[in-house]
């Protein structure tokens, strides 16, 4: 009985297997009806890239033309350099001195010449002193005490106030002009001049991203020179850096505005992009420095309330206001207030910053960089890089394998209680204002930052000493040298440059006769 079921199982099963002709396509079936898939996407693609071909060859973009910007319009910026036809060189003239300080370099690069640019706003200018104690300085110091046999031109292009969009313009400007590497420090001053984003931000991040890549595909920015709108979303620049805080009464223009808070972080990830893609095509070395600035003895330049506090509420805020900033009460009483009032709006940055200083001085570290990062991102006037622009920093940095110097880290060198341990928020003895680092902090970061180009080979064919003791022991005669050459004048202007700075950024231009914008 047994032996029959078997082999009525047997023929079952044989009836259920199908027939070879029956099982589908065969792989060299598939592979055809692939080949024949990809041959008409090349097909189809072919004339673009054709015609992409042709406008690169037969029209290609002027390096003078900053990559379309679908923020702002900046195409009518005229170049910093200008050829001095007597001397051969290429300087910033007088007429752009109240933004940048003097610069140049010989027109015929030579061939022991190694030449780095260094771009950003007033951190790398030096406010609220110079150039001379800039970290571009002690950054070539450090380089000539590795090489000494070797000529280095750090060219400092620091600008006041210029945001990465005004960066990127110079950037397409100095790839002209050989340079070796580059270095950028920007992100802080983003928020400073006026500009619309309602319809971008309403166009979507598809319309966005097309608008920036025009930059890098020919058929784009071809089609934006000749077939550009009547009306054009971006907005219209001036020539020159023209910030609110320049104007009395600029400071009442900062209001709680989320939607181009979130444009003006959307503008920045888009240039900064665009800057590091346009290095990257022109194959030249680049070093990004983190911004960092001052966490615990900044508070928010501005602070302002939700407009839809309930009366009953907002008296109930003021009373537990009064108990948070009574220095006479137990920080633990001031703290409980502090959590009140931002239980009524969490998005005060007044609070936030109240209650990171209470928390920092107990020692309570984790607790105060929440509170005091949320300080300065909440900032109505947001005079520093905000959370979401340090990230598009790192994130760009780390896709595009750019080395990072992380400015903060190096600048961490003290806890709450002034001991000289790492407690994750830089040392607000290293700035001397809300941003702008001492003389010090520029040192620590010009020395980071050649450091970080030794190890990464960047001059690989040139010889060095093995001896780490010998290249600081020249450092640092390099460096007393040059401090020498300095005059107390030098740091009277400087002190005088950070009073104006701070009245500046305090919306109090024009009340004071000896006011230095910066």
């Amino acid at each position: 009985m047994t032996d029959t079921n078997d082999h009525r199982s047997q023929e079952v099963g044989r009836d259920a297997m199908p027939d070879a002709t029956e099982l589908g396509p065969s792989i060299s079936s598939i592979r055809r009806r692939w080949w024949m898939h990809l041959a008409t996407v090349c097909l189809a693609l072919l004339p673009f890239g054709i015609l992409e071909t042709a406008l690169r060859f037969f029209a290609p973009q002027s390096m003078q033309d900053v990559a379309i910007d679908p923020y702002v319009d900046l195409q009518q910026l005229e170049p910093l350099f200008q050829l001095e036809v007597p001397t051969n060189e290429w300087k910033i003239p007088e007429h752009r001195m109240n933004f940048f300080r003097p610069a140049g370099f010989s027109a015929e690069k030579k061939d022991a010449t190694k030449r780095i640019f260094v771009l950003g706003g007033s951190t790398v200018q030096g406010r609220p002193f110079s150039t001379e104690t800039a970290f571009p300085v002690w950054l070539e110091m450090r380089l000539r005490a590795a090489f000494p046999n070797t000529n280095f031109e750090v060219v400092n292009v620091g600008g006041i106030s210029y945001a990465s969009y005004r960066v990127s313009k110079l950037i397409t400007e100095v790839l002209q002009h050989e340079p070796d590497a580059m270095v950028l420090y920007t992100g802080h001053n983003e928020f400073l001049e006026d500009r619309e984003y309602g319809e971008l931000l309403e166009a979507g991040p598809f319309r966005t991203w097309l608008s920036s890549m025009s930059g890098s595909i020919r058929t784009v920015s071809w089609l934006q020179e000749h077939f550009k709108p009547d009306t054009n979303q971006a907005s219209q620049m001036p020539t020159e850096v023209d910030t609110r805080l320049d104007h009395v009464g600029g400071l009442e223009k900062y209001h709680r505005n989320p939607t181009w808070r979130k444009g003006v972080e959307n503008h920045f990830d888009t240039a900064f992009s665009g800057m590091v893609r346009k290095i990257k095509n022109a194959k030249t070395p680049l070093w990004i420095c983190m911004p960092a600035c001052d966490l615990i003895d900044t508070p928010p330049f501005k602070v302002e309330l939700a407009s839809e506090i309930p009366k009953k509420q907002l008296t109930q805020w003021q009373q537990s206001w009064a108990k948070a900033t009574d220095d006479q009460l137990p920080p633990s009483q001031r703290l409980n207030a502090c959590r009140h009032c931002l239980s009524i709006d969490p998005l005060d940055a007044g609070g936030h910053y109240m209650a990171g200083r209470l928390f920092y001085e107990q020692g309570h570290i984790r607790e105060a960089t929440e509170h005091l990062t949320l300080a300065k991102d909440l900032d109505v006037c947001p005079l520093r890089a905000t959370t979401r622009i340090e990230q598009a920093v790192k994130r760009i940095s780390t896709q595009e394998n750019i080395p990072i110097i992380s400015t903060p880290t190096l600048f961490d060198q003290r806890d709450a209680n002034g001991n000289r341990l790492p407690d994750g928020i830089a040392d607000p003895q290293l700035f001397v204002d809300h941003l702008h680092p001492s003389i010090k902090g520029h040192q620590i970061l010009g020395t980071a930052i050649a450091d970080s180009m030794i190890q990464n080979n960047l001059f690989m064919e040139l010889s060095r000493p093995s001896d780490t003791h010998l290249i600081e022991k020249r450092y640092q005669a390099l460096s007393q040298q040059h401090l020498a050459t300095l005059s107390e004048a030098y740091y009277a202007r400087g002190k005088q440059r950070l009073k104006g700075l701070r009245r500046w950024a305090a919306g109090r231009v024009g009340q004071t006769p000896e006011f230095d914008r910066d």
